[in-house]
């Protein structure tokens, strides 16, 4: 989806709404610097402006009281009307009156949805650069940091910048313009099983994929299914064709994946030609851009949310390409059924669905000992009374891991094109909570489908994309690291002496952690979606929580995102200056 940046300005504010050159400056530094974006549109309301980023002819819905940018499954109503229900879909909504301005996510926040408000302005937006440009500086929350070389994110609600926030997922946030307050209603997702037979529940769960399948709100000419030998995608491209709809395909892969019968990339060509769709390959190696580069541009579009760099080290080439040939969007398939691993307790669900605290790490691991702001983690995504193991796992799943991990990624796409998920549909979503634990578990209500509709194609083994361990042990990304570490620019991030650490650290010999027993445990894990919850929790041992978490390595890259987009922000928060009030 494209970007959206808006501002709204209480009526009797000393401060003026920045022009529509003030806010065309900012989209122009949101856009990618390997394409070029459409021109920007611009949004105009009362003591209200803003700029939609690169808007595409599909996926971006404007009328004079409201934006809309994603994907709708089914009707989409009056979605512009405040108060209303929102329609069925995975989108961002803002939407605006004289005395009230509401913002909306969808069901599972599938994209950040960012604000900072005070005693004189709301400022909105699906990034967190334009906030920091429209604010005009740039205060470092420190926790940030912490959560970024912890987990490799921002955690599930932290920003970059102490005074902006992210909206939950199924939240409302109300402005009364009038008073100047600012509410937020939550509606919490509750796991409540009904009595049902498992062969109803799967009819259900069939019905529901049949309508969110057809009812997609999109071309399949200009939309794209990513395919891979997984679960989701090869389910969205089975009820796609139920429903008639054929839609392309495509699998980003390396060279190396084409040549493996249980890739990702060797059983998505097999599953495309069983359902008779066109299929493609985008290779994620062997381009043009240098591996330094393209982490510069990962970090631009991405804004330092993830370190998930291994499916961009093409310097995002597969996105401008597909921009480039007139795609209109993608059709992602990150399901919200359940996790596909069992914890043994809440503290390793919350580490399992990416909230490792510092605390979480041992005595002796270097991330210890660099002197980081303590995480919170957020009260929404704790255990609740009642709350057994299996359903707070599953609540993470949808509520933590997805908004933190998933939702930035979907972000740093759509800054290229737009982006829709079926399976993350309200009607779905509803439906799943109502399942049993052994049902949810281990994703087999949706695997059993699978299995029917894709009989006898398995389920691929291994991931096309670059491991994480090739990129890190790229002499141009260690030397980028080390130049990191060694910089002025890192101390906004690391004192002196945690560098220092750090880079002792990454000196210090190590030796690989993979074991007999962890390829065995490994294998179980990737083929228990086929198996009965019974045998696969006795096969499979449940997850405790990492011995050893992350290298130093993949810290020092860590705290080498962190450092760059900080410099990146501080440059952002000075772009105004550039334009003339």
């Amino acid at each position: 989806m494209a970007d959206l940046i808006l501002e709204c300005a209480r009526r009797d504010a000393s401060a003026r709404l920045p022009s529509s050159e003030q806010f065309l400056q900012v989209a122009a530094r949101l856009a990618p610097a390997n394409i070029t974006p459409r021109p920007a549109g611009i949004i105009e309301a009362e003591n209200l402006r803003g700029a939609i980023v690169n808007p595409s002819e599909e996926g971006v819905r404007v009328v004079p009281e409201g934006v809309l940018l994603g994907g709708i499954i089914g009707e989409a109503g009056a979605w512009w009307e405040i108060g209303s229900e929102p329609p069925d879909g995975t989108y961002v909504l803002v939407r605006y009156s004289p005395t009230r301005v509401e913002l909306l996510t969808d069901v599972l926040a599938s994209r950040p949805l960012w604000y900072a408000h005070d005693d004189e302005r709301l400022v909105v937006s699906t990034s967190q650069r334009a906030i920091v440009a429209l604010l005009g500086d740039f205060r470092l929350e420190r926790s940030a940091v912490s959560w970024m070389l912890a987990t490799g994110s921002l955690g599930p609600e932290v920003s970059w910048d102490a005074r902006v926030r992210r909206l939950p997922p199924d939240s409302r946030l109300s402005l009364d313009r009038d008073a100047w307050r600012a509410t937020i209603e939550v509606r919490p997702p509750r796991f409540e099983p009904v009595d049902r037979t498992e062969s109803e529940h799967l009819a259900l769960l069939r019905e529901a994929l049949s309508w969110c399948c057809g009812e997609l709100d999109i071309s399949t000419d200009r939309w794209l299914l990513p395919l891979s030998g997984g679960v989701d995608s090869r389910t969205i491209l089975a009820f796609m064709v139920k429903a008639g709809r054929s839609p392309k395909c495509v699998t980003w892969t390396t060279r190396e994946s084409l040549r493996n019968p249980l890739s990702d990339a060797f059983i998505a060509r097999r599953l495309a030609r069983k359902f008779r769709v066109e299929h493609d390959y985008e290779l994620l190696d062997g381009g043009e851009t240098t591996i330094s580069a393209a982490l510069q541009l990962f970090i631009e579009a991405n804004e330092g949310c993830t370190d998930e760099f291994a499916g961009y080290v093409d310097g995002c080439a597969v996105w401008r390409d597909l921009f480039a040939a007139g795609t209109s969007g993608i059709i992602r398939g990150d399901e919200p059924l359940g996790a596909i691993r069992r914890a043994v307790s809440f503290d390793v669900a919350r580490i399992q669905e990416g909230g490792l605290l510092l605390t979480d790490y041992p005595e002796d691991h270097v991330v210890r000992h660099l002197g980081l702001t303590e995480q919170e983690w957020p009260e929404r995504l704790r255990p609740q009374p009642g709350e057994q193991v299996e359903q707070y796992l599953d609540r993470l799943e949808q509520t933590g891991w997805g908004p933190g991990l998933v939702a930035p990624l979907n972000a740093l796409k759509g800054r290229y094109l737009e982006v829709v998920n079926p399976l993350s549909s309200r009607r779905i979503v509803d439906l799943v909570r109502t399942f049993p634990d052994a049902l949810r578990g281990y994703g087999r209500a949706f695997s059993t489908i699978a299995d029917k509709e894709t009989w006898p194609i398995p389920h691929a083994r291994y991931s096309s994309t670059p491991d994480v361990s090739d990129y890190l042990a790229d002499q141009a990304i260690v030397a980028d690291v080390v130049t990191e570490l060694t910089s002025a620019a890192v101390e906004r991030v690391l004192s002196e002496e945690a560098a220092t650490t750090l880079l002792v650290a990454l000196a210090t010999p190590s030796h690989g952690r993979a074991t007999v027993h962890d390829r065995v445990v490994a294998a179980l894990k990737a083929i228990r979606v086929v198996l009965p919850s019974r045998m696969a929790n006795r096969l499979t041992p449940p997850y405790t929580g990492p011995d050893d978490p992350v290298s130093a390595m993949e810290v020092a890259f860590r705290a080498t995102l962190a450092s760059r987009t900080v410099s990146l922000l501080l440059d952002d928060a000075r772009v105004l200056e550039q334009v003339d009030a």
